[in-house]
């Protein structure tokens, strides 16, 4: 494991905060532990999402020939810890940024490259996905959406769910079964829906979190012009496969959980609570954990920069932070004591609600991009061998 930087990289992590000191204005900066709710920020998102395709960082891991810069595994590393130390805000359109985009800059038609490409980066279109439906989740090839062709379109009708951003997003890209009768993964085609036409209804569902950032999209004779189908009309399935390998390429990156357990050591001492041995225990672990995510992290870089692909050792990344943070944010409500059992929008609310809000979070954190009873049986397959259970 390589735990030193060459002097390119440090220049580099120098160029990064410079960019960043000269360019993301101090109120839009940390936001406690809860960060930011696009119901709230979506200006702020929108307006830094345009200041960083302009700076040229929303292309920094592509190639050249594309457009991009060619960062390496650890500049890119560097980077996102840099922008999470800096507490900048997320983008509002980072699904279309790091899924839509850099699969039209490879499969994308010429017109579709020419139309979206520029648009999707700076924030002008914001894109949400439309794979899951309430039937095809985790067996997504089973998904039931219908897209016919008549008149010379293609018109879909069907129900997508946990389409996140749904209600602010300009378009979808999304899959549809265009051939019925065709093997499961092979009459599936994808298609760049636009979400203003009168065949879309978006349905928020709300959390207990009292946002509505996952939705439902119901589609009823929507129409898609051929020029928005990615690929060919039953290619589908393997563009949604160089999707998630687009969403599964990114870094470990240990900042936030440090800044947190930081976060929490300050909430520990405002609360009285910093004299309590039990506490102290518990922040402390916090502290460590964060620094083992670190070491885990950087091992999972060196493999990266080697030209190493992720392994099972990926699964253990995963499993690692989300029970951390679980244990990170039950400890701030532990600490907050009566104040912990408050909603996050009360008055009485410590660091306006910030602390509740991660520890709802926290929850979908071991179910989402696997859950963490997934992630124990890779673990025992495929890094310790041992038998599938029967």
């Amino acid at each position: 494991m390589d735990l030193s930087f060459t002097p390119e990289e440090e220049a580099f992590r120098t160029e990064v905060r410079s960019w960043l000191d000269a360019n993301l204005p101090s109120e839009w900066r940390h936001r406690g532990s809860g960060g930011y709710r696009e119901e709230d920020d979506e200006g702020i998102q929108r307006e830094w999402q345009r200041r960083l395709y302009e700076g040229g960082w929303l292309t920094l891991a592509w190639p050249t020939e594309r457009g991009g810069r060619g960062a390496t595994p650890v500049m890119q590393s560097m980077y996102a810890e840099e922008v999470a130390l800096a507490g900048a805000p997320p983008i509002l359109g980072r699904l279309g940024v790091s899924l839509l985009a850099p699969l039209l800059s490879v499969y994308g038609s010429d017109w579709q490259k020419e139309t979206y490409l520029r648009r999707i980066l700076s924030g002008e279109l914001v894109y949400c996905q439309g794979f899951s439906e309430p039937n095809a989740g985790s067996d997504l090839a089973s998904l039931q959406t219908r897209a016919e062709r008549r008149d010379g379109k293609w018109v879909l009708n069907g129900q997508k769910t946990w389409s996140s951003g749904a209600h602010y997003s300009d378009g979808s890209f999304l899959l549809a079964r265009t051939d019925p009768d065709a093997a499961p993964h092979k009459g599936i085609g994808m298609f760049l829906v636009d979400m203003h036409q009168p065949g879309i209804e978006i349905r928020p569902i709300v959390q207990m979190t009292g946002s509505g950032e996952f939705c439902e999209i119901f589609l009823t004779d929507a129409v898609v012009e051929d020029r928005d189908v990615v690929g060919s009309p039953t290619d589908g399935w393997r563009m949604a496969m160089a999707t998630f390998g687009f969403e599964r390429s990114g870094l470990a990156n240990a900042s936030r959980f440090e800044r947190v357990a930081s976060a929490l050591a300050d909430l520990a001492r405002r609360q009285g609570a910093g004299a309590d041995d039990e506490v102290r225990q518990r922040v402390a672990q916090a502290k460590i954990e964060a620094h083992v995510f670190r070491a885990t992290g950087l091992r999972s870089l060196t493999r990266a920069q080697q030209g190493q692909v992720p392994g099972p050792e990926a699964s253990l990344n995963k499993l690692y932070w989300s029970e951390m943070d679980k244990r990170i944010q039950e400890t701030a409500l532990t600490v907050e004591g009566m104040y912990g059992a408050l909603a996050p929008d009360s008055e009485w609310a410590v660091d306006h609600g910030q602390w509740q809000y991660s520890w709802m979070w926290s929850q979908a954190e071991t179910i989402y991009a696997g859950s963490s009873e997934i992630q124990r049986n890779i673990i025992a397959e495929r890094v310790l061998g041992l038998p599938r259970g029967r």
